[in-house]
């Protein structure tokens, strides 16, 4: 990576430099998905007879409806990334159209948007 003189300002990184971002982001998403698979399997077992416990299932059925939807969001995100790799438009706010800096895409490898416009 570019060395920055200046922390705080954006720096306009190359493709090359994505490599390690990029496989940061591929086992994001196997691992998104194996998560997926595993409330997916997990929602569709069979429950318990007894009320009482089937009463609890069907919270912690809930609770895992809600993470495999996020676990869902967060794989189209991780994917829509991916893709803007492939395309040569990662690392590009959205909205302002700056380089996000480096920093930020590496804690959170599917940003979209600098801090500025976040």
């Amino acid at each position: 990576m570019m060395r920055r003189t200046d922390p705080s300002q954006p720096v306009n990184t190359s493709m090359a430099d994505y490599s390690q971002i990029k496989s940061q982001l591929e086992d994001q998403l196997r691992q998104r998905i194996e998560r997926a698979e595993k409330i997916d399997s997990d929602l569709s077992t069979p429950g318990e007879q007894d009320w009482q416990e089937r009463a609890t299932e069907l919270e912690d059925s809930e609770v895992l409806s809600s993470v495999g939807a996020m676990t869902v969001r967060e794989i189209e995100q991780i994917k829509s990334a991916l893709r803007q790799i492939e395309e040569g438009s990662y690392g590009v706010c959205i909205h302002c159209g700056q380089p996000i800096p480096t920093p930020r895409l590496e804690a959170l490898p599917f940003a979209t948007t600098c801090v500025r416009c976040q």
